[in-house]
């Protein structure tokens, strides 16, 4: 199954109404460009990015050193707990459960690749570099590879 991942802002226009607050640009992120509201396997992959917020990059990193430490062999396994995710880490693939809920119909305990995974992490690390701007995107092809 081949998933593209597309990393972009928008603009967000809740609260212009009702307080008169400007619009503000939000990030978004789409899975091989399905209109808002389908749903796509690689949700919930996608709803764990966000306990990678650009304001914390060290979230990253510690993530991505545990990465290559499980690639190199020196540790089996590594849970990190994000603000809406458990995830749980392994050579092989990646699983989450939701750190509130934990399993429920909305929020399937789900898995992917660490190859699947690492991409979509380090894409989601390279937007939010990115200006903060309309025109600011970035699309990641993810390995297609089964968990």
């Amino acid at each position: 199954m081949s998933v593209r991942f597309r990393y972009f802002y928008r603009w967000s226009h809740e609260g212009l109404d009702k307080y008169g607050n400007p619009p503000s640009l939000l990030t978004a992120r789409n899975i091989n460009d399905l209109p808002v509201g389908e749903t796509h396997p690689f949700y919930i992959l996608s709803g764990a990015l966000s306990d990678f917020p650009a304001h914390h990059p060290e979230h990253f990193e510690g993530v991505l050193q545990q990465i290559d430490r499980l690639e190199r062999g020196e540790v089996q396994a590594v849970e990190w707990e994000g603000q809406g995710f458990w995830h749980r880490i392994s050579p092989t693939q990646v699983t989450f459960e939701h750190a509130i809920f934990g399993e429920c119909p909305e929020w399937p305990i789900w898995s992917c690749t660490l190859a699947q995974y690492k991409a979509a992490l380090q894409g989601w690390k390279q937007f939010l570099q990115l200006p903060k701007s309309i025109d600011s995107e970035l699309i990641v092809e993810l390995p297609d590879t089964a968990p």
